[in-house]
């Protein structure tokens, strides 16, 4: 059955103090959804570490997996955690895969700078090799927690 309603979103992080109101405390890396149809829900939290990118792609890629078809998650008990299971691999897999080429890239690179180098000293004799390696840090860092929960009928 397809979804009669799909959410997502984030809340933005607030910090409360003891003698003051709420301020924003950092930038949101949580990402959330929920699916709904009359046979299940499915929902998920990302909590996203070093940014939001690697919970915004989890988020996508299980939202997609559960709804390119959701009769399959249905067929049985165990058939539901193994297809959970699936997903979450897949995820993992496709994250990995997609940021391969910025890891190669960036190990091409610190192959041209000596290792014993000081980080000073390279970024003075190799500036844009230096400037290109932190921009692919920031491509590569990051990653997420995903919790997902499926509910059909009264099991969970």
């Amino acid at each position: 059955a397809p979804a009669r309603r799909i959410s997502e979103g984030t809340v933005e992080n607030i910090r409360y103090h003891r003698d003051a109101a709420p301020v924003p405390d950092h930038k949101n890396e949580d990402v959330c959804f929920v699916i709904e149809n009359e046979r299940f829900y499915a929902c998920a939290v990302c909590d996203g570490h070093d940014g939001a990118s690697a919970a915004t792609f989890a988020v996508e890629a299980i939202k997609h997996y559960i709804n390119s078809d959701p009769e399959r998650w249905l067929q049985n008990d165990d058939c539901v955690e193994t297809k959970l299971k699936e997903c979450i691999m897949l995820t993992d897999a496709n994250f990995f895969e997609q940021r391969r080429k910025y890891i190669e890239e960036k190990r091409h690179i610190e192959a041209q700078i000596p290792h014993d180098m000081k980080s000073y000293e390279a970024s003075q004799q190799y500036p844009r090799e230096v400037a290109r390696l932190q921009e692919l840090e920031s491509l590569i860092s990051g990653g997420c927690t995903a919790v997902v929960a499926v509910v059909c009928g009264n099991k969970l």
